[in-house]
């Protein structure tokens, strides 16, 4: 296996560990987890990630992930939020939407990791080309472009 395939394996392994403690729902209904590591796909209630065979994905709740070309992509939907990542070539980007109304998006297309996180009623962008947009509580930040925002109710 090479470096880099071992770098995401163990960036998908914290992804998924930090993943199995973020406190329950409410309702404690289970939550949906598609994880699609080197080339898989995986498809679970409202969430959906895929893969091609150099990277890794991971969604979990209302969420969709892709990662192609030596990525890695982590979205998490949860309490009624809705989450969306996109990775393309080294890029490893995070989105997560806690909270009624929530979305947040990441979108990675330079080598280097971005965030996406939107509280509560909040939309929150991350886009390493577009740059990062907060409407609402949450934070946005990406460390290619080093450019960052706050929202605040």
């Amino acid at each position: 296996m090479s470096i880099m395939k071992k770098s995401i394996a163990g960036a998908f392994g914290v992804a998924l560990g930090v993943a199995a403690f973020l406190p329950a729902t409410a309702s404690a209904a289970p939550v949906d987890a598609c994880q699609a590591p080197f080339g898989r796909d995986a498809v679970t209630g409202e969430c959906s990630a895929t893969s091609d065979v150099s990277s890794a994905a991971a969604a979990y709740g209302n969420a969709t992930a892709d990662a192609n070309r030596n990525a890695l992509a982590l979205a998490l939907g949860l309490n009624g939020g809705v989450a969306g990542s996109s990775a393309v070539g080294f890029a490893a980007p995070a989105a997560i939407a806690f909270g009624p109304g929530s979305v947040a998006e990441a979108i990675g297309l330079n080598p280097g990791l971005s965030i996406a996180i939107a509280g509560p009623g909040a939309t929150i962008t991350v886009d390493s080309l577009g740059g990062v947009t907060c409407d609402g509580p949450g934070f946005a930040g990406d460390l290619t472009t080093l450019k960052a925002c706050i929202g605040q109710n």
